[in-house]
């Protein structure tokens, strides 16, 4: 399972912007949202994946 570190609270995320060229996610994949500070972390499984334009992919969550 992948582990992203976001900013802030993951638990209320549902969509999350990821570098095309580093991303390897799927529909349908369970990543682990962890907060930066360490504090948070969240299971989260991946909806689908749309272009988030400026060579972004946008995660959009369940």
């Amino acid at each position: 399972m992948k582990t992203i570190i976001v900013n802030g609270n993951p638990e209320d995320m549902s969509a999350l912007m990821v570098p095309k060229e580093t991303s390897t996610y799927h529909d349908h994949d369970t990543v682990t949202l962890q907060s930066s500070d360490g504090k948070y972390s969240v299971e989260k499984t991946i909806f689908r994946m749309v272009d988030g334009g400026e060579d972004n992919w946008e995660l959009q969550f369940e």
